[in-house]
């Protein structure tokens, strides 16, 4: 987008519009002229007193900056610059041309969307993912790990381009506003506490793993529209430290139980007990998103953002255009294409069932539309009276000779499927045979069977299993 209106010189950029200002930073959009007639849009963080007269924080606020230079990933914006101008401390940034994350949830809301449909919400976080791992593996020139974390991963550090781009922010700058302070006093934890690890609240060292949490966090609020730990900021961070969370099936009851157990286990309380990174948190993500939601177009991210954010793209020249298709599909979503209200699209078959609604003409063969009403008023031909009343007699010749014919045949038996976390597919001799926790029948007889349990993050289980000494109960 353009912008106009009166410029300050600060060095080689020239300052345009002010964007915000938080404890630490007053931030400013900025042009930086290349040469004549070539020039490009960044953003010029100011570092505000007393952080720039604090010598601790000055030096860990380069320290951190010199490393943040060196991290390029097409999902983190990129630092281009650093240093001191006219008394003061900046950054020189990548311009994103969008939105914050806590921007599009509260349009969203605003909207209709009380929470993103779920493969929206796994593709963003999947998204975040793919930045911190590598921010979190990156080498010094001796190929000694730099133990890089975030520490502040939160919905106002993820950008959001009218494109559909995803980017993570502000990586490492957090640590510095700690610099000079001993992190087991009183009150200096920092950051937005709702989004902090457990770790975080304990003033413990951190590591990833600290990030693979609150990466789940923002995940559990795309999802649900709420926070794992809501209250004031004592009580919160006494239940993230106890790990005392509210599931995310509380908040929507229909969420894919395998997605759920993903959130779980990002949010678990001990550190071993989470995906050991970033990368193995993206790849489970990426698992059920190839599973669950394989038909969910890549570009509804992009048309999302459009449809937020209409206005602001109108008065800035750039009109999104939303297809039909996707409008259909946020009726859907918005409980305003039918009965089926929000349509949370969590798994593969309920996003089919999403598109069915938002693409009719798309999914039904003409074959199976019906006749007109005109047509529909025509009286029933001879022939189909004759089989009305050959059906009519069956009827009546079934139910006298099916009991006998059922206690001739051998009685299925239950059995009961159960998984912990549930949620995962049940597969019998090969076939679908529903989510766990479920009961089958199976027939008695000789012979054995193969039942599979396929769970995304997880190995597949197989087993077989005798008919004639078939348990009643199976549970892993």
């Amino acid at each position: 987008m353009t912008t106009g209106g009166p410029t300050t010189r600060f060095g080689k950029y020239e300052l345009q519009e002010r964007l915000g200002a938080g404890g630490m930073a007053v931030v400013h959009r900025a042009r930086f002229t290349l040469a004549p007639g070539v020039s490009r849009s960044v953003v010029i963080k100011r570092v505000r007193d007393p952080y720039a007269q604090d010598p601790a924080f000055v030096q860990m606020f380069l320290n951190e900056a010199r490393i943040s230079v060196g991290l390029s990933h097409g999902n983190i914006v990129q630092v281009f610059d650093f240093g001191q101008e006219e008394g003061e401390y900046f950054l020189a940034m990548e311009w994103v041309d969008g939105q914050p994350l806590s921007h599009v949830l509260k349009r969203a809301k605003v909207k209709g969307l009380s929470h993103l449909p779920a493969p929206l919400a796994v593709g963003l976080v999947l998204e975040v993912c793919k930045g911190l791992h590598h921010a979190h593996t990156r080498r010094d020139e001796q190929g000694r790990p730099l133990g890089l974390v975030h520490r502040d991963v939160s919905p106002d550090n993820v950008l959001v381009s009218y494109e559909g781009e995803v980017k993570l922010t502000d990586f490492g700058i957090a640590k510095a506003q700690l610099a000079g302070r001993p992190e087991t006093e009183a009150g200096v934890v920092r950051g937005k506490y709702v989004y902090l690890s457990p770790e975080q609240t304990r003033a413990e060292a951190l590591d990833a793993r600290s990030d693979v949490y609150t990466a789940g966090v923002v995940l559990f609020e795309l999802l649900t529209g709420r926070r794992p730990a809501e209250g004031d900021t004592q009580s919160v961070m006494a239940r993230i430290a106890r790990g005392d969370l509210t599931p995310a099936q509380t908040y929507v009851p229909d969420l894919d139980p395998s997605l759920g157990a993903l959130v779980s286990r990002a949010l678990a309380l001990r550190r071993d007990e989470r995906f050991a990174s970033a990368e193995a948190f993206q790849r489970a993500l990426a698992e059920w998103l190839a599973y669950r939601a394989p038909l969910f177009p890549a570009s509804t991210l992009r048309h999302l953002m459009g449809w937020l954010f209409e206005e602001e793209l109108k008065l800035a020249g750039q009109p999104p255009r939303l297809p039909e298709s996707f409008l259909r599909q946020v009726a859907v979503w918005t409980g305003e294409g039918g009965p089926e209200g929000l349509g949370e699209p969590a798994t593969a078959s309920s996003v089919h069932r999403a598109l069915v609604t938002a693409f009719p003409e798309e999914h039904v063969p003409a074959a199976l539309v019906g006749a007109s009403g005109a047509e529909s008023g025509t009286s029933l031909p001879g022939w189909l009276w004759g089989a009305i009343i050959a059906g009519v007699v069956l009827f009546f010749v079934g139910n006298a000779v099916w009991p006998v014919l059922w206690d001739s045949r051998p009685h299925a038996r239950k059995l009961q499927v159960v998984t912990n976390p549930p949620g995962a597919e049940v597969r019998w001799d090969g076939e679908r045979a529903g989510m766990t926790p479920t009961t089958l029948d199976v027939e008695s007889g000789e012979g054995s069977h193969q039942l599979e349990l396929l769970f995304v993050g997880h190995r597949p289980w197989k087993s077989t299993l005798s008919a004639e000494a078939l348990p009643e109960r199976v549970q892993v």
